[in-house]
């Protein structure tokens, strides 16, 4: 988290996967652990097709991350807030 952080990265606004030493956020994110799945499952085959495509990823990456926006704001989940922003704590 600390290296997050000091990267600069907000998780309350994009997804971080950290392999070996490299930090990929966002759609670069999204799109690399489509490569990495397996396609063993209706699920992850779907994923794959989707995400394999940075693209295809670019274009839904947003909408994906903003229903999880509503769905936080739904449930009353605070913001994670990593690099302490001001007025910052409400999805």
């Amino acid at each position: 988290m600390k290296k997050i952080t000091n990267e600069g990265l907000d998780i309350d606004q994009g997804m971080v996967l950290k392999m070996d030493d490299t930090l990929y956020y966002g759609t670069d994110a999204i799109h690399v652990l489509a490569m990495i799945s397996s396609r063993s499952n209706f699920f992850n085959r779907f994923n794959y097709f989707i995400f394999k495509s940075k693209i295809l990823s670019r274009i839904l990456y947003p909408l994906l991350r903003y229903c999880r926006k509503l769905l936080l704001r739904a449930l009353g989940v605070k913001k994670i807030n990593n690099l302490r922003l001001e007025n910052n704590e409400k999805f």
